[in-house]
């Protein structure tokens, strides 16, 4: 079946329904009374917690709290950070001394009180700044998309260091970009910090892609990041049309014509790898004003060219992330002295980045600290809240929702390194990972475990095509057998449905209408008469020719239903044709016709597949917005600005297509 390309299809997740809008704004305004309702609620909760059953949860507040009043910290440029102190009543009163938690974010740090009261109520001083240039600080400093989180993060800890309460003890919290600042202050940190609990953020650029593809779909949703927490002190709507009033972000979203992917072979864009040797956050920001032609002064308010930058990096793409670290880990030594608990979630688009950075800690870090480093792999996505809006699959309870928020609050650890409270890490393992479909947790001492590899070769008579085609998957190796042949058209993308996202609807979703398309080929495996445990990360070995000189192909796991009416995605990825040996910084045009082999990891999982279950592989040219579609012109213009490419994928005798699966080996790892 031909479907055409309709924009209503793409489906953004963290959107309220219509109907429930309005409540949107209520919510936010509620934020407001905090300082009012918490008080008596405290009260409230105190009450509650004298009863015998529930004195051992640990959602119940402990400590009456004081709110300071916001504070602005001086920076050594001149620049001010909007700061909001919360005590523990007695430590206010005596001048006493306890732990503190620290919390930068850009996301209105005021919209957080509840938790600043929280955590304060639970014994721990907590410190929630708005980070450089957003929300509160916005009027004193300007964003500086990464470059001074590292500087900004070391001077903010200097100053705690200087306040009455501070005892020794420091520790910060936090997801997304909370995590980031984190991250920016986690090594040769002059011994300033104590833990870390960095949740769904990596040291890896999550732009950098080693198939060189672009996640067009979290540019947009950056883009919307960067210029709300910007541009507006106080949040006061969750309508991403207020928060860019351009319309960049649609673009991105629901246009595949502006995503079209055709950079010149030997392309002038700016590469973040020349700017990673640059030493220092200042010459950082000199070479980006430059390069872009702005004027950014990170020091002052923004007088407009902040929106200027964040147009050229996100939405115009003028930069091309060939570097695997992220600005905020520019100059990472991997020294790490500060105990870290990292979580991720196998929904969440660091993930692949989080596992790539515990492989690097593994192989680099000091042995004192791998003691000291655990990581939790749960079945969540970034936020975790697209269930919300969409009725929940079988391998996403709500009972691994509760685990989530009870891991991105994980007091055991804070208890143990800022109290002092006994706790012996070396017993929990260093990685613990959620089995999806399985619903166990297993732990290892080491990633990747130990696994078997189960090759599933691919398999038709040539017409694969859709849901309805003869393409299955055997552990046969292929004989003689017609390759399968699809049309890629860049203005008729395959969409994005679920998967590794940001704003965009994330998760577990069902395919099955995506797979009725005739560009898109599908392998499924016969009915499993055991079920098979995949643990480690899926490869894909791929011969495929096409007509043009440069191109892309995409590949996705996928778990059948025993009802065939429903496949579920499991993770997905690809590879651009130009870089075909692996090296970013050497592209090379592919020649049309010939046979190429690619070979590309699809991504890390945990993942069981039950008995009477199927295993597939979808493949096609385009998942968009996840990714930028390629214009197939090899970085040549047209008069349409594209061109339709026919793809041919092998599976014969000489050229043998085929996905390798980690099966778990069930011996003590």
């Amino acid at each position: 079946m031909q479907q055409k390309f309709n924009p209503k299809d793409i489906k953004i997740g963290l959107k309220l329904p219509t109907i429930l809008t309005p409540l949107s704004s209520i919510i936010i305004r509620m934020a407001f009374f905090v300082d009012y309702v918490f008080p008596p609620l405290f009260k409230i909760f105190k009450i509650i917690g004298r009863l015998g059953k529930l004195q051992n949860i640990s959602f119940l507040p402990e400590n009456d709290v004081i709110r300071l009043k916001q504070t602005l910290i001086t920076l050594e440029d001149g620049g001010k950070l909007a700061t909001d102190i919360y005590l523990p009543k007695e430590i206010y009163k005596k001048k006493g001394k306890g732990p503190t938690i620290l919390i930068r974010l850009p996301y209105w740090k005021d919209r957080l009180s509840i938790l600043g009261y929280f955590l304060a109520s639970k014994g721990f001083v907590s410190v929630l700044q708005d980070i450089r240039g957003t929300a509160q600080s916005s009027d004193y400093s300007t964003n500086s998309i990464y470059m001074y989180e590292r500087q900004d993060g070391l001077e903010v800890l200097r100053w705690i260091t200087k306040r009455f309460w501070h005892n020794g003890k420091v520790g910060m919290w936090g997801l997304s970009y909370l995590g980031i600042t984190q991250l920016a202050v986690s090594w040769n940190n002059e011994n300033l910090l104590t833990c870390l609990s960095p949740i769904h953020s990596s040291f890896s650029n999550v732009f950098w892609h080693p198939g060189g593809l672009y996640p067009i779909g979290l540019s947009g949703s950056l883009y919307l990041i960067m210029n709300s927490t910007s541009s507006m002190k106080k949040l006061t709507t969750m309508d991403f049309d207020q928060w860019d009033k351009d319309g960049y972000y649609k673009q991105l979203f629901f246009n595949p014509s502006i995503s079209l992917y055709n950079e010149p072979i030997d392309s002038k864009i700016p590469k973040l790898s020349d700017m990673a040797s640059i030493e220092g956050a200042k010459y950082l920001m000199k070479i980006m004003n430059r390069v872009y032609k702005t004027d950014v002064d990170v020091s002052k308010k923004d007088d407009g060219s902040f929106a200027k930058l964040i147009k050229e990096v996100f939405y115009e793409r003028k930069l091309f992330h060939n570097h695997e670290l992220s600005p905020y880990g520019f100059g990472l030594d991997y020294k790490f002295n500060t105990p870290i608990l990292f979580i991720g979630g196998w929904y969440d688009m660091f993930i692949e980045h989080m596992v790539r950075d515990a492989k690097l800690i593994q192989e680099k870090a000091p042995e004192f600290f791998k003691e000291n480093f655990k990581m939790i792999i749960g079945p969540w996505t970034h936020m975790n809240m697209d269930k919300l809006f969409i009725k929940p699959l079988k391998y996403a309870h709500l009972k691994d929702d509760f685990r989530f928020f009870k891991n991105i609050l994980p007091f055991w650890w804070y208890e143990s390194w800022l109290k002092g409270e006994e706790a012996d890490f070396s017993k929990l393992p260093p990685l613990q990972v959620f089995v999806l479909n399985k619903n166990i947790w297993r732990g290892f001492k080491k990633w990747p475990p130990s696994s078997n590899e189960f090759k599933l070769y691919l398999h038709s008579n040539g017409k694969s095509n859709s849901l309805y085609g003869d393409g299955f998957l055997s552990k046969n190796e292929p004989k003689e057998e017609p390759p399968d042949r699809y049309n890629f058209d860049p203005t008729n993308p395959v969409i994005t449905k679920g998967g590794r996202n940001l704003f965009l609807l994330s998760g577990p979703q069902d395919q099955t209408n995506i797979e009725k398309r005739d560009d898109v080929l599908i392998y499924t495996s016969k009915t499993l008469e055991k079920g098979i445990e995949i643990i480690g990360e899926v490869k894909m070995v791929l011969f495929a020719s096409t007509t043009v000189r440069d191109t892309d192909f995409m590949v996705k796991l996928v778990d059948v239903y025993p009802n065939g009416k429903t496949s579920i995605n499991v993770i997905d990825s690809g590879v651009r044709g130009r870089f075909l040996n692996g090296d970013l910084n050497e592209p090379k045009l592919i020649k049309p016709n010939k046979i190429n082999k690619y070979e590309f990891a699809i991504g890390s999982i945990g993942i069981y597949f039950p008995k009477n279950h199927k295993i597939r592989l979808e493949i096609t040219s385009s998942n968009f917005p996840r990714f930028d579609v390629n214009s197939n012109l090899a970085g040549v213009q047209n008069e349409n600005g594209y061109k339709v490419a026919t793809q041919t994928i092998y599976h014969d005798k000489v050229n043998q297509s085929h996905v390798i699966l980690p099966v778990f080996s069930n011996e003590k790892q």
